[in-house]
């Protein structure tokens, strides 16, 4: 069985409020409607059979006076008489006791008043047809009144909802320019009044606190591990450096070249999570980098012993001059973990380094028969790779910085890595 996902549709607070407003105008419409129709039909009966009750005494008195069907002088009045001679009146009237009665007719409403007028009766019929068509007109009218206080009842319910939530949508704005682990928790309710809102904005307040102090926890510890993992590195490095000058055969130095290497890989590792402990804190924001391509020229002389032992060759192009608006030791720290993981399992090729303005490239290309061993692809082989040579600290720095980073592994074994130390989409082209 298959478990479709149900698509709903989700209006906003003011679409909704004046949704409510519209359907509250329509139902009070309908209400005022309702009872202005029934108030109306009450108040024309009581009026027609007033009217019907007056004239038809006068009529019946004067009936009575000299025994003749009076002809009143009145349009929508008609007087019958069941006497003989006497215009007789419609068969559905001829029945009918003496009183008032409202019957139905071919035109509509009739309304009659029978009269016993000694030995025969007397009918007096007021025709009320074009009231009848009064009351359509009358409601139409009430409809078009409903469905116009409707609009209107949205209409302001969308610009009354549209105040009504300004505090909302300030709040909102207030919250996503927050950076709490940045910059620390900015108290948001002595901006806003005493009410649901105010409430909401303590609540926002009360969890960048806890996001604070757990940020602030996790970079006291990275940045004590970090710390106290430099103390026995140095010792290993030392100890190391030692062996290496006393002498060794062959066999004993390749192991602790290979050795020194591994500390100079860890020493990369714990510097990117130094500063990445620190990348929060406001100091770490300041200064720049006057040359890139000096700065990244002198991580190569440091690790040029160490290219020379994997038989790599280096070809290093860049542009002098070239600033950036982050201090030296962060672009270091990333530029020199780069270089580890794009050179880590290289055995001879080419490292080629480019430096542009706000782009640098990193790639280790095979040569000649080295070539011909594949890349595993596939996600999972991203992931061990991205473990084995630390990049998820360097990602998480170039998040915090603004920078992107992206790489890129061909078939022929070569690896590359672009950082963008700037949002440039058109520079992406080179990858491509």
């Amino acid at each position: 069985m298959n478990d479709q996902p149900i698509v709903t549709t989700r209006l906003s607070l003011r679409a909704r409020v004046a949704l409510t407003f519209a359907g509250l105008g329509l139902v009070v419409s309908a209400c005022v409607s309702a009872v202005a129709v029934h108030f109306s039909d009450a108040y024309v009966h009581r009026l027609i059979d007033e009217m019907l009750r007056v004239e038809g005494e006068h009529l019946r008195e004067m009936y009575a006076l000299d025994g003749h069907i009076p002809n009143p002088p009145l349009r929508h009045f008609d007087v019958y008489s069941n006497a003989p001679g006497a215009p007789a009146p419609p068969p559905a009237m001829a029945a009918l006791a003496p009183g008032l009665h409202e019957i139905e007719g071919d035109r509509g409403e009739v309304h009659a008043a029978v009269y016993n007028v000694g030995p025969n009766r007397l009918y007096v019929v007021l025709d009320v047809a074009e009231e009848s068509a009064r009351e359509r007109h009358l409601t139409r009218d009430l409809i078009a009144l409903g469905l116009l206080g409707t609009g209107l009842s949205a209409w302001l319910g969308w610009a009354w909802a549209g105040r009504a939530i300004a505090p909302v949508r300030r709040l909102a704005r207030r919250v996503e320019t927050l950076e709490p682990p940045r910059r620390g928790a900015t108290p948001l309710a002595p901006e806003f009044a005493a009410d649901e809102v105010g409430t909401l904005a303590q609540a926002f307040d009360r969890y960048q606190e806890k996001l604070h102090d757990y940020v602030r926890r996790e970079r006291a510890f990275t940045a004590d591990a970090s710390h106290e993992l430099r103390t026995p590195l140095a010792v290993i490095r030392g100890a190391v450096e030692v062996m290496l000058d006393s002498g060794a055969d062959a066999a004993d130095e390749a192991r602790l070249r290979r050795m020194q290497r591994g500390s100079d890989e860890l020493r990369d590792l714990l510097d990117a999570l130094l500063v990445l402990a620190r990348s929060d804190e406001s100091e770490a924001f300041s200064g720049r980098t006057p040359d890139l391509d000096a700065l990244i020229g002198g991580l190569l002389g440091e690790r040029a012993d160490m290219l020379r032992e994997k038989h790599l060759q280096v070809r290093h192009t860049g542009t002098a001059g070239i600033v950036v608006p982050a201090p030296p030791r962060v672009v270091s720290v990333v530029i020199a973990n780069l270089l580890r993981a794009a050179t880590q399992f290289a055995d001879g090729g080419e490292l080629a380094v480019d430096v542009a303005p706000a782009r640098v490239s990193v790639a280790l290309r095979k040569t000649g028969a080295q070539g011909n061993t594949p890349v595993p692809r596939g996600r999972g082989s991203e992931e061990r790779a991205d473990r084995v040579l630390g990049l998820g600290m360097i990602r998480r720095v170039c998040e915090r910085w603004g920078w992107k980073l992206d790489e890129r592994g061909e078939d022929d074994g070569a690896r590359r890595f672009v950082l963008y130390l700037a949002d440039s989409d058109t520079a992406r082209t080179d990858l491509g």
